[in-house]
Protein backbone atom coordinates (compact mmCIF):
# COMPACT_ATOMS: atom_id res chain seq x y z
CA UNK A 1 0.00 0.00 0.00
CA UNK A 2 1.25 3.73 -0.76
CA UNK A 3 1.41 6.01 2.29
CA UNK A 4 -1.26 8.02 2.01
CA UNK A 5 -3.72 4.92 1.29
CA UNK A 6 -2.06 3.72 4.79
CA UNK A 7 -2.79 7.16 6.42
CA UNK A 8 -6.68 7.29 5.03
CA UNK A 9 -7.35 3.27 5.65
CA UNK A 10 -5.99 4.67 9.89
CA UNK A 11 -8.18 7.74 10.29
CA UNK A 12 -11.17 5.88 9.33
CA UNK A 13 -10.20 2.94 11.64
CA UNK A 14 -9.83 5.72 14.11
CA UNK A 15 -13.48 7.74 12.93
CA UNK A 16 -15.00 4.32 12.96
CA UNK A 17 -13.94 2.86 16.56
CA UNK A 18 -16.81 5.28 18.37
CA UNK A 19 -19.68 5.07 16.40
CA UNK A 20 -20.40 1.44 17.23
CA UNK A 21 -20.61 0.05 13.66
CA UNK A 22 -19.11 -3.34 14.00
CA UNK A 23 -19.80 -3.69 9.88
CA UNK A 24 -18.01 -1.34 9.15
CA UNK A 25 -14.85 -1.53 11.48
CA UNK A 26 -14.98 -5.49 10.24
CA UNK A 27 -14.61 -4.29 6.88
CA UNK A 28 -11.14 -2.76 8.01
CA UNK A 29 -9.44 -5.78 8.70
CA UNK A 30 -8.50 -8.47 6.90
CA UNK A 31 -9.83 -12.12 7.21
CA UNK A 32 -6.78 -13.13 9.24
CA UNK A 33 -5.93 -10.08 11.22
CA UNK A 34 -3.60 -10.16 14.67
CA UNK A 35 -4.41 -7.92 17.38
CA UNK A 36 -1.04 -8.02 19.75
CA UNK A 37 -1.65 -6.46 23.04
CA UNK A 38 1.61 -5.39 25.24
CA UNK A 39 2.94 -8.98 26.53
CA UNK A 40 2.95 -8.06 29.84
CA UNK A 41 -0.90 -7.32 29.91
CA UNK A 42 -3.54 -9.74 30.97
CA UNK A 43 -5.16 -9.94 27.46
CA UNK A 44 -4.52 -13.08 25.14
CA UNK A 45 -3.32 -12.32 21.27
CA UNK A 46 -6.90 -11.76 19.05
CA UNK A 47 -6.64 -13.75 15.30
CA UNK A 48 -9.17 -13.76 12.80
CA UNK A 49 -11.60 -10.70 12.01
CA UNK A 50 -14.82 -11.60 14.14
CA UNK A 51 -12.29 -11.73 17.25
CA UNK A 52 -10.69 -8.62 16.56
CA UNK A 53 -13.53 -6.79 15.85
CA UNK A 54 -15.60 -8.13 18.60
CA UNK A 55 -13.04 -6.92 21.48
CA UNK A 56 -11.20 -3.54 19.51
CA UNK A 57 -15.34 -2.81 18.62
CA UNK A 58 -16.00 -2.58 22.48
CA UNK A 59 -15.37 -5.43 24.45
CA UNK A 60 -12.35 -4.54 25.72
CA UNK A 61 -13.09 -1.36 26.45
CA UNK A 62 -16.19 -2.17 27.38
CA UNK A 63 -15.05 -4.76 30.09
CA UNK A 64 -12.07 -2.25 31.49
CA UNK A 65 -13.92 1.22 31.57
CA UNK A 66 -16.48 2.99 32.08
CA UNK A 67 -17.73 4.37 28.81
CA UNK A 68 -19.18 7.26 29.73
CA UNK A 69 -15.88 8.59 30.64
CA UNK A 70 -14.01 7.10 28.03
CA UNK A 71 -11.84 9.33 26.16
CA UNK A 72 -9.43 8.26 23.21
CA UNK A 73 -7.29 11.12 22.27
CA UNK A 74 -4.57 11.08 18.92
CA UNK A 75 -1.68 12.63 19.19
CA UNK A 76 0.02 11.67 16.22
CA UNK A 77 -0.19 9.72 13.06
CA UNK A 78 2.82 8.79 10.73
CA UNK A 79 2.86 6.32 7.77
CA UNK A 80 5.19 4.77 5.95
CA UNK A 81 4.13 2.83 2.88
CA UNK A 82 1.74 -0.10 4.49
CA UNK A 83 3.05 0.88 8.28
CA UNK A 84 1.43 3.48 10.38
CA UNK A 85 2.17 4.48 13.92
CA UNK A 86 -0.56 6.30 16.35
CA UNK A 87 0.67 8.01 19.16
CA UNK A 88 -2.72 8.00 21.45
CA UNK A 89 -3.85 8.78 25.28
CA UNK A 90 -6.53 7.05 27.25
CA UNK A 91 -8.50 8.69 29.64
CA UNK A 92 -11.21 6.95 31.46
CA UNK A 93 -12.13 5.71 35.19
CA UNK A 94 -12.55 1.83 35.04
CA UNK A 95 -15.19 -0.11 36.55
CA UNK A 96 -13.42 -0.30 39.77
CA UNK A 97 -13.52 3.71 40.15
CA UNK A 98 -10.54 4.34 39.41
CA UNK A 99 -8.70 7.40 37.33
CA UNK A 100 -6.48 5.93 34.94
CA UNK A 101 -4.80 8.11 31.92
CA UNK A 102 -2.00 6.71 29.88
CA UNK A 103 0.15 7.31 26.51
CA UNK A 104 -0.20 4.27 23.96
CA UNK A 105 1.72 3.76 20.74
CA UNK A 106 -0.18 1.39 18.53
CA UNK A 107 1.43 0.18 15.11
CA UNK A 108 -0.92 -0.96 12.03
CA UNK A 109 0.39 -3.10 9.54
CA UNK A 110 -1.88 -2.53 6.17
CA UNK A 111 -2.09 -5.06 3.16
CA UNK A 112 -4.45 -4.76 0.42
CA UNK A 113 -6.24 -1.79 1.91
CA UNK A 114 -6.92 -3.03 5.14
CA UNK A 115 -5.53 -4.02 8.45
CA UNK A 116 -3.44 -7.00 8.95
CA UNK A 117 -1.81 -7.31 12.07
CA UNK A 118 -1.32 -4.47 15.52
CA UNK A 119 1.04 -4.43 17.74
CA UNK A 120 0.26 -2.03 21.01
CA UNK A 121 2.75 -0.77 22.96
CA UNK A 122 2.02 0.75 26.44
CA UNK A 123 3.14 1.67 29.71
CA UNK A 124 1.58 -1.61 31.59
CA UNK A 125 3.31 -0.86 34.83
CA UNK A 126 0.81 1.82 35.29
CA UNK A 127 -2.01 -0.27 34.11
CA UNK A 128 -1.17 -3.02 36.42
CA UNK A 129 -1.58 -0.49 39.31
CA UNK A 130 -4.36 1.63 38.17
CA UNK A 131 -6.43 -2.10 37.74
CA UNK A 132 -5.00 -4.11 40.12
CA UNK A 133 -3.80 -6.88 38.08
CA UNK A 134 -2.21 -9.66 39.63
CA UNK A 135 1.52 -10.04 39.44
Amino acid sequence: MQTEETRALITTYYETLPTGNREKLASLFTEDVEWYPPESAPLAVMKGRDAVTRELGGETPKRIFDMKTFRLTIHRILADGDTAVVQHSISAKTRAGEQYDNEYCWVYHCRDGQIAKIEEYADTHKAARIMKWEN
